[in-house]
C-alpha cells in the first residue's frame, strides 16, 4: 500500500509502515496490469490459482456469500476483487493509499465488466461508512509489512461486522523464500516483518479476532521470489526461468503425490478469523497442526 496525505494520527500509525510510500509507488510504476483470473485453467502455470480457489470454497461454505460485501485492503491493481465478484457473486469495494494502485484496480473491474468502487484511503483512517459495513475483509502482503501486526489487524476487524470473516494471506519469510529474497535483494526482505503460523494467529487473536485457522500454504512457490529491479535483465530471465522450472516440477509432484505444506517450503501462510457477534463470545477451538 502507498500513503495519502496524512493527518498527525495518520503519520503516527504510518511510522510502523516499514515499506513506506515511495516503496509503493515505485512498486506500482514498474509493474503491469496482471492478467485475469480463471481458477478452472488447467496447466502447472495456473496451479497456485486453482489451489486458491480451492482454499476459499473452503473458507465461505459455512455461509452464502452471493449479495455478501467484501473488500480487499491493499487493493492496489487487484485482479482478486473482480475473481471474488464473478466466482463468488460478492459485491465488492478495495481499499489502498496509492492513487496509481487505485487506478489500476478500476481498470482491472472494468475490464471484466465487475462493479465494484475502490476507495484511496489510509487504512488507519479510513472513510467512517466503510467501518463495520463488511461481511468479509481480505489481504493479500499487507499485515507483514507493519511493525505492530495486530494494531494492524485490529484497524482491518474494524471494517468488519459482527461475525465477519477476515482472510490474512502473508508470504513465509522465515521459508526458503525468505532465505532467498534476503539474497538476492535485501531492499525487499527488510520491507517485511518475518512472521510464522504462530506468530500470525496470536496477532489476530490480540487484535480481538478468534482464529479459525492458520495455516502453511502449498508446498512450494520460488516465483513469489523478486528479482524485478535487478539491473541485469539475462541474470533476471535466468533466476526467473530457473524459479519456475522448479516451482512446475514440484507442482507436478503434489498433484499424485501430496506435499504437505510446511514451515520451511511453503510460500504463503493463510489465517482465516472471525469478528466476534458481542462482547464476550468465546474462541473457537484451534487445532494444532504440526509443521
Amino acid at each position: 500500500m502507498g500513503s495519502s496525505p496524512s493527518s498527525p494520527a495518520k503519520s503516527e500509525q504510518a511510522a510502523f509502515d516499514r515499506a513506506g510510500e515511495e516503496f509503493w509507488d515505485r512498486w506500482w510504476e514498474r509493474s503491469g496490469l496482471p492478467p485475469t483470473i480463471d481458477p478452472y485453467r488447467g496447466g502447472l502455470k495456473n496451479y497456485p490459482f486453482r489451489k486458491f480457489h480451492q482454499y476459499f470454497e473452503n473458507a465461505f461454505r459455512v455461509s452464502p456469500t452471493r449479495g455478501k460485501k467484501l473488500i480487499e485492503i491493499g487493493a492496489a491493481q487487484s485482479v482478486l476483487l473482480p475473481y471474488f465478484a464473478k466466482y463468488f457473486g460478492f459485491d465488492v469495494c478495495g481499499l489502498d493509499r496509492s492513487k496509481l494502485g487505485c487506478e489500476r484496480a478500476r481498470a482491472a473491474l472494468e475490464r471484466e465488466n465487475v462493479k465494484g468502487r475502490i476507495y484511496c484511503a489510509d487504512l488507519f483512517s479510513p472513510p467512517t461508512e466503510l467501518l463495520g459495513s463488511f461481511d468479509v475483509v481480505c489481504s493479500f502482503g499487507v499485515v507483514e509489512h507493519f511493525e505492530n501486526t495486530a494494531e494492524c489487524l485490529k484497524a482491518m476487524g474494524g471494517f468488519l461486522s459482527p461475525g465477519g470473516t477476515m482472510i490474512t494471506v502473508i508470504p513465509n519469510m522465515l521459508g526458503i523464500n525468505g532465505k532467498l529474497q534476503k539474497i538476492m535483494d535485501r531492499s525487499i526482505y527488510d520491507a517485511h516483518v518475518p512472521l510464522g503460523r504462530e506468530r500470525l494467529a496470536s496477532a489476530h487473536r490480540d487484535a480481538g479476532l478468534p482464529v479459525e485457522s492458520c495455516d502453511y500454504f502449498l508446498p512450494l512457490s520460488l516465483e513469489s521470489v523478486n528479482v524485478t529491479r535487478w539491473p541485469n535483465r539475462l541474470a533476471y530471465f535466468i533466476v526467473i526461468r530457473t524459479h519456475g522450472v522448479i516451482s512446475r516440477f514440484v507442482w507436478l509432484v503434489d498433484k499424485y503425490l501430496p506435499i504437505r505444506p510446511n514451515r520451511w517450503s511453503s510460500p504463503d501462510i493463510n489465517c482465516v478469523a472471525r469478528k466476534p457477534h458481542a462482547e464476550g463470545f468465546p474462541q473457537p477451538e484451534e487445532v494444532e497442526r504440526p509443521s
